[in-house]
């Protein structure tokens, strides 16, 4: 039996939501086919920041900003990505940004900021309380507010084309659904495909796991097959990450209700800020790898066989090192310099930007299991449970290297070598991709565009799936982009015509090479 609505948005995330809601809001009909088991994405397992200029909680505080600004700041965080970014829909994230904060804040949503984020020249970080759930909850039920119909377990396979070429709906689970005025891609990244991430990247990067497994590129897989154009697919943030806390995290645990986030707001804002930084840190020490600035000090990497296995320098070559090993694990090694220098203000082991700093000691107290200390290099090896003559070994040569001034992996910043203990180690760590850049090129109303640019009749896209080239290089873009993307395509579809033939006389499935099993 074939259902037929106004707007039909694959996926349920952020972006896939807003862009519901906003389609509904516009007095469409609107049903969201989600994959998963429930709603969500990677949305609900980000931080959940969000970047925005001229917003009231700005206002509050002082803060006089201004798009052009925002976007002046944005070309500076890229750097050499610049050349790279689509300025045009740039300009869309920086007006709409703000104003989105705005109708988050009016679906119950708060936050805390704004707090600084280098290199922004404003504060303009705007942290969700009490955790990125409170996106979900709030976008949920303002979906059944609307009269969204949402149905989970559904992965769709196939768009569906009619006579004339026009993208009128998808097939799923051996159904087919109607959008008559347009079909909105939301499936988030690929950053869990591994063809996608093997043809694009290389078979290193492939390696390397994904924090959302369900993001396997299905609406860009299928956005390219009806004749649009990948963009960007070479990017990946990839980088290590704690292995999880046994003890509850105190702030991902809490359940996400408005009046809380409300109470948390209020605390938040009036009680004493190092409190607030102490409560803050054991959620950073949660998850959040520490700072290459601490192998630049003379730390090293090594594995589950205590052994050192590549250039230190990049969150790139950790990340496939470690993945390409069996054991996907891997520990950072210092000595007492690195661990006192490193212990205070100017230089956290890891960092929450303009919020909180976890230094050696917090994660002695906060993360034991991941915490190792010991007078000899011997001992450091028990607690950590490698092999201490490998352990041994792989520091002499360190150290051997430090003198030389050459290293075997081409290092550039050695620090001064490990032989002062105690020593300390920070481990296990796991290799982890949190998101990928690559999505389909998109024009300035978010339709999905071929080679030449022109838009594809009926298709849409938004969030990670419809990023059209937008580079995001600093913290809380890419949810902005989520949402604000959203909202956008969510009105544009709605205001779209009925098309005329709603007949499906094709089906589009995607290149089966890309598919994952």
């Amino acid at each position: 039996m074939t259902r037929t609505v106004d707007v039909l948005v694959i996926g349920g995330g952020g972006s896939g939501m807003a862009a519901a809601i906003s389609a509904a809001t516009s007095g469409a009909s609107v049903l969201v086919l989600e994959k998963q088991s429930k709603l969500g994405g990677s949305t609900g397992m980000s931080v959940g920041s969000f970047t925005a200029a001229n917003t009231a909680y700005q206002y509050r505080a002082g803060v006089n900003d201004s798009i052009e600004l925002f976007i002046e700041d944005m070309v500076t965080a890229n750097g050499e990505f610049e050349e790279r970014e689509n300025q045009s829909l740039r300009r869309v994230l920086a007006e709409n940004a703000g104003p989105t904060l705005e109708w988050l804040s009016a679906l119950g949503v708060q936050f805390l900021g704004p707090t600084p984020e280098p290199p922004y020249e404003k504060p303009r970080m705007h942290n969700v309380l009490p955790n990125s759930q409170a996106y979900v909850a709030a976008l949920s039920a303002e979906c059944k507010r609307r009269g969204v119909e949402h149905r989970v377990g559904m992965r769709v396979d196939a768009l569906l084309q009619n006579a004339a070429g026009e993208v009128i709906g998808a097939r799923a689970n051996g159904q087919d659904f109607i959008g008559r005025r347009g079909v909105i891609l939301a499936t988030g990244d690929y950053s869990s495909s591994l063809t996608l991430k093997r043809e694009f990247v290389g078979a290193d990067a492939a390696q390397v796991p994904a924090v959302n497994t369900g993001n396997t590129g299905d609406g860009i897989i299928l956005g390219a097959a009806a004749g649009g154009q990948m963009t960007q697919m070479d990017r990946l943030y990839e980088g290590l990450r704690f292995a999880p806390s046994t003890r509850p995290d105190l702030i991902k645990s809490l359940p996400y209700h408005p009046l809380l986030a409300k109470v948390m707001r209020f605390s938040v804002e009036k009680l004493p800020k190092k409190l607030i930084a102490g409560i803050i840190r054991g959620a950073l020490t949660s998850w959040i790898g520490p700072n290459n600035t601490m192998y630049h000090a003379g730390a090293v990497l090594v594995n589950g066989a205590g052994k050192r296995i590549t250039n230190e320098e990049t969150d790139k070559a950790l990340a496939r090192a470690v993945a390409a090993d069996a054991q996907n694990l891997g520990f950072m090694v210092f000595d007492a310099p690195v661990a006192r220098k490193f212990s205070a203000w100017p230089n956290p082991v890891s960092t929450f930007p303009g919020v909180a700093y976890a230094y050696v000691q917090d994660y002695k107290r906060f993360r034991p299991d991941v915490y190792h200390q010991a007078d000899t290099l011997e001992e450091l090896a028990a607690s950590m449970g490698v092999n201490a003559a490998a352990l041994r070994s792989t520091v002499d040569s360190w150290n051997a290297s430090v003198q030389s001034g050459e290293d075997e992996f081409g290092r550039k910043y050695l620090g001064a070598g490990i032989s002062q203990g105690p020593f300390f180690a920070l481990g296990p760590m796991h290799s982890y991709i949190t998101l990928a850049d690559g999505g389909l090129q998109v024009d300035d109303a978010l339709q999905v565009t071929d080679a030449s640019g022109a838009a594809i009749p009926g298709l849409w896209a938004a969030g990670s799936t419809g990023q059209g080239g937008l580079q995001l290089l600093n913290h809380g873009l890419h949810i902005g982009w989520a949402m604000v993307s959203g909202r956008v395509v969510g009105r544009n579809v709605a205001a779209q015509d009925v098309r005329g033939d709603l007949v499906p006389v094709g089906d589009v499935k995607g290149d089966a090479r890309f598919w994952e099993a």
